[in-house]
């Protein structure tokens, strides 16, 4: 059996990860609508469970980007989700039309 620790303030935290292969002259207009700012960010603020999304960029194939979206719960996730389900929508289908491809990574815990 694994034990999981707690982070600093004493919650796991759920994780979903995404990987996208974005087409090299959208770059600019993914990092807005991914980034902290953009429209993904706006619509996840309005959960309370929401705690945060990162935008990475591979250093050595910097067509290639990973967000990791940061809630308080597996649960509390997929609910938003799916009382969101237009706006999900409505998002990805602009998303689509700047990459090439997008692979769901996974979902994972913070263990420490």
């Amino acid at each position: 059996m694994t034990i999981h620790k707690k982070n600093v303030i004493g919650m796991s935290y759920f994780i979903t990860i995404w990987q996208y292969k974005v087409k090299p002259e959208k770059k600019t207009e993914f990092e807005k609508l991914y980034g902290r700012d953009g429209d993904w960010v706006k619509l996840f603020k309005k959960n309370p469970d929401y705690i945060k999304t990162e935008l990475i960029n591979d250093i050595n194939n910097n067509d290639l980007y990973l967000t990791l979206d940061y809630w308080k719960s597996k649960k509390a996730y997929f609910n938003f989700k799916e009382k969101s389900k237009n706006e999900f929508s409505e998002i990805d289908k602009k998303g689509e039309k700047l990459t090439l491809n997008e692979k769901h990574i996974g979902e994972f815990i913070s263990i420490v």
